[in-house]
């Protein structure tokens, strides 16, 4: 019989493999470990803050660590502690149980002086975290208002209308695309010449100096022309070097868009908590008691500047509405129904409904929500140039598979919950700790989302409306969020009269706005930026407008004439 191994302490000069033995016997050897890939996936989901960032970067916003340079690229500024000597504070690591024992080093007082030095880094991810960002950005609690949406079209109207408002949709994402990747390379272009000349010694391109002098190059006149000033790219700064000074009128179809997003919210989280109170106590509380308690709970969260600190409640609340999309759509697969099937429920749907089938036109481009603005920030934020060319194809999979998706959810869903369902699909879930488990869920990650729907256009808002002063920066600030208070509450003000229209709002929301900024005004934008492309692609891009112009005025004109009928 061998001899059992102890787990004693180990003591130094022992034998080592004496440890290694009591390892193997205490099972410590046999620990499972994440492999390289779950670790990869973990960490880009805890600690990527790619959509927050894109947000940001979607209006040129920046935080302030962060920097472009002239040639466009976003740079990371990073502050390290090192001492004085120059060398970097560490943490000793103990790779045996002797190092616990070993005496602190001491050190000198000229040792404990401590300076900080900046590290400029690009700023740049990877195709992984660029696919959660697209998910994140796209998927959000506008899937909740497709079933209904399906309900008031007709399937037979609801999936070619969907599938086709994708396909315009990736098409002018390309076009929005080319058009970055062509202003990427006149900056890329003119950073080469201005290396060469800097090489001579001359003065650079855009610049007023004379030798000898380092003054800042000033930016070309021409708004067709790169900037010499470090801007970022993005829709609205593509817009104003197509566009000129009428690219303001992008700059205010995103804000209206984003707002009015934020607007179904004021609608959606008060609809679902009277449902929740009048579960749990039995009692019917108005929606403007919660209408006002959101007004308020959200106000501070107007007031932050850098939102990738909201990236944990964005974890949070995606988490949230991974849990609701997935019991509302348990639910209804696993219903008891009768003498009847799910299948059979489907098939019994109808095809069209004649008298509200064009409010779904809006609606399949809201369910966007807005997320060709992200496009291009996404694109910037993949670091190498390999992946970068990947983006693209990367764009069209992953927003081919959501809206394969959507179409799934909404027609299950739509069978299960009968012709009575509700735009906020979580009001028609049937009574139950679930159901009441799903509202609470989602109204805490809608809650979440808003700031960061919110931002993009308070910052084009306030930045509209504020004029440059000598104001210090304090009093500056206080301004900003006065106004950006104001702004919360005047947009819970409209929720609260349009409490009753949730399906409408987003149907205009679509139409009026969304098919602008999602068809009309990229392929406007590529016929102006790329001159050289083939006649056709310029044939095809006045296509997609003359198509946009013609859903946006007939969807928007029928919705608001016909706005009693979408009523809930």
């Amino acid at each position: 019989m061998s001899a059992t191994p102890t787990a004693n302490t180990y003591v130094a000069g022992d034998d080592p493999s004496r440890l290694r033995d009591a390892a193997a016997y205490l099972g410590l050897d046999r620990a499972r470990r994440p492999t390289a890939r779950v670790r990869e996936v973990a960490n880009s989901l805890l600690s990527d803050t790619t959509l927050e960032s894109a947000r940001m970067h979607s209006i040129g916003a920046l935080a302030s660590d962060e920097r472009v340079d002239e040639g466009g690229t976003l740079h990371l500024m990073t502050l390290t502690r090192r001492t004085a000597a120059g060398r970097t504070s560490t943490i000793p690591e103990y790779g045996d149980l002797m190092g616990v024992f070993q005496k602190p080093m001491e050190i000198s007082a000229e040792e404990e002086e401590e300076e900080y030095e900046v590290i400029d880094t690009v700023e740049g991810g990877s195709l992984n975290a660029a696919t959660f960002g697209i998910i994140k950005g796209a998927v959000g609690p506008a899937i909740l208002f497709l079933p209904r949406g399906f309900k008031l079209a007709g399937w037979a109207v609801a999936i070619p209308a969907l599938i086709f408002s994708t396909a315009t949709y990736l098409y002018s994402a390309s076009r929005l695309l080319e058009c970055w990747k062509i202003e990427k390379r006149k900056v890329e272009r003119l950073e080469e010449i201005k290396a060469l000349l800097d090489d001579t010694g001359r003065p650079a391109y855009g610049s007023t100096e004379t030798e000898g002098e380092a003054k800042r190059p000033l930016a070309p006149a021409d708004p067709h022309m790169p900037s010499a000033d470090g801007t970022l790219l993005t829709y609205p700064e593509l817009a104003r070097r197509a566009f000129g000074r009428w690219a303001v009128v992008v700059s205010f179809g995103i804000a209206v868009l984003q707002f009015g997003v934020c607007l179904t919210y004021f609608i959606f989280i008060p609809e679902n908590m009277v449902q929740v109170t009048k579960t749990i106590s039995g009692v019917t509380l108005p929606q403007g008691y919660f209408l006002i308690c959101m007004i308020v709970m959200e106000i501070p969260f107007a007031w932050i500047r850098d939102i990738r600190r909201l990236h944990m409640t964005n974890i949070l609340a995606t988490l949230l509405i991974a849990f609701g999309l997935a019991s509302c759509l348990g639910i209804a697969l696993f219903k008891d129904y009768g003498d009847s099937s799910l299948v059979e429920q489907i098939t019994e749907l109808q095809p069209v409904n004649h008298d509200t089938w064009f409010m779904f036109i809006g609606t399949s481009f809201y369910m966007f929500e807005g997320s060709i603005t992200l496009v291009v920030p996404l694109q910037e934020a993949v670091f190498t140039r390999e992946d970068k060319a990947k983006f693209p194809a990367l764009n069209n999979k992953v927003m081919c598979s959501i809206v394969t998706f959507y179409i799934f959810f909404a027609t299950t869903c739509w069978a299960a919950y009968g012709d009575g369902i509700k735009t906020a699909l979580t009001a028609s879930l049937p009574p139950g700790t679930l159901a009441t488990s799903v509202q609470i869920a989602y109204s805490v990650a809608v809650f979440f989302t808003f700031p960061l729907q919110a931002f993009p256009a308070l910052e084009v808002t306030l930045r509209t409306t504020t004029r440059k002063t000598e104001k210090d920066a304090a009093t500056a600030l206080f301004q900003r969020n006065v106004k950006a208070s104001f702004l919360i509450i005047g947009l819970g003000v409209i929720g609260y009269f349009a409490q009753d229209y949730l399906g409408n709002v987003a149907s205009l929301l679509g139409s009026l706005v969304g098919v602008p900024i999602g068809l009309i005004f990229p392929n406007l934008m590529h016929n102006i930026l790329a001159k050289d492309s083939p006649s056709g692609v310029r044939t095809l891009n006045y296509c997609v407008v003359a198509v946009g112009v013609v859903a946006t005025i007939v969807a928007s004109t029928t919705t608001i004439l016909n706005w009693s009928e979408g009523a809930e």
